[in-house]
């Protein structure tokens, strides 16, 4: 009887372990999905989380800028965001806006990262502008 329970003490710890990591993952969509999804959104907001100045080498047209790597800038940016948006995020590879979405989703908002950042955008011949 005692190895039963802690058989099933085991499984439900392991069940909400798994639980707790599969919420922790954030929606990541290739480039023409993930810009599809945002213009099918129409309270969406797209957001560029690289540095000011590689934001105005380029950036997919709507989006707005909050610097990841100034992290007292993007915790002051992203406070000022509503909860009730979805935030389309992206980079320039992919790792800083993966990264901002973990965190992002952590306080409580609803985010989809692009897969590949702008380089993979650009690739696929989309458009940017200044």
């Amino acid at each position: 009887m005692k190895a039963k329970n802690i058989l099933f003490t085991l499984l439900a710890f392991l069940g909400l372990s798994i639980g707790c990591t599969a919420q922790e993952t954030v929606k990541t969509l290739e480039p023409k999905e993930f810009i599809t999804a945002f213009n099918a959104d129409t309270t969406a907001i797209l957001l560029d989380v690289r540095k000011p100045a590689e934001f105005a080498e380029g950036h997919l047209s709507r989006a707005i800028n909050i610097d990841w790597l100034n992290p007292k800038a993007f915790d002051d940016g992203i406070k000022q965001l509503d909860r009730s948006h979805v935030y389309y995020i992206y980079c320039r590879s992919g790792r800083r806006s993966n990264a901002a979405a973990v965190k992002m989703k952590a306080a409580g908002y609803k985010v989809v990262d692009m897969r590949g950042g702008i380089l993979r955008w650009q690739e696929l011949g989309l458009p940017t502008e200044k």
